[in-house]
């Protein structure tokens, strides 16, 4: 019988395995404070671990061909990251907090054995990696079509988030992200956004 995840987006694949495991998880889950600005992992050292954010907010990104870094994407509280390690060794990522950030570190193969061994662990792992295939999508779409200000407006709109850091400080995730980081999402450079704050009628910063 295909499980009931109508509420998939409130369900807690932790809680799940906590009611499962009880004190034996911590064998397999371990929760790590990062500072603002600290990596998380950095190519080529990625460990062995899917990671979910307890509280606060990344960016991840990845290196041009001089070994610049640009960012492709915020995740914020309740997302998950990390390498599920099925692109056969062609993962580059780098993951870099923006606030003080409270994460939680799955053991890989733990946490893929679990998703496929539990009907609504699955159900809901699917429906959340569709769901941030549509995100992705939708930025694509939005940011293709417009000019570099709608599209400046674009990001302040999915971006004007508030999230709590460790200390249960609320911070705008848009405020934070640089100009450069603007530019990497949406496929310009630092000068072109520099150019397009100039405008006063345009309040984007």
């Amino acid at each position: 019988m295909r499980p009931d995840l109508k509420d998939y987006e409130i369900f807690s694949f932790y809680k799940h395995l906590k009611e499962r495991y009880n004190s034996e998880l911590e064998n397999f889950v371990t929760e790590i404070v990062f500072e603002k600005n600290s990596y998380i992992y950095q190519p080529p050292k990625v460990k062995n671990y899917i990671y979910e954010i307890v509280t606060g907010a990344v960016k991840l990104g990845g290196y041009s061909e001089k070994g610049d870094e640009y960012t492709y994407d915020v995740v914020h509280t309740g997302d998950y990251f990390g390498n599920l390690r099925y692109l056969n060794g062609q993962f580059f990522e780098f993951s870099k907090t923006l606030m003080d950030v409270k994460v939680r570190l799955y053991n890989l193969d733990f946490f893929k054995r679990e998703v496929k061994s539990h009907p609504v662990a699955a159900e809901w792992f699917f429906s959340y990696l569709t769901k941030r295939w549509y995100i992705a999508e939708k930025k694509l779409c939005k940011v293709n079509e417009r000019s570099i200000v709608d599209k400046l407006k674009f990001l302040n709109t999915i971006y004007t988030i508030n999230v709590l850091d460790v200390k249960g400080e609320p911070h705008n995730i848009h405020c934070l992200l640089t100009q450069k980081d603007k530019g990497d999402l949406i496929g310009a450079t630092r000068q072109t956004i520099a150019n397009a704050l100039k405008n006063k009628s345009v309040c984007l910063s």
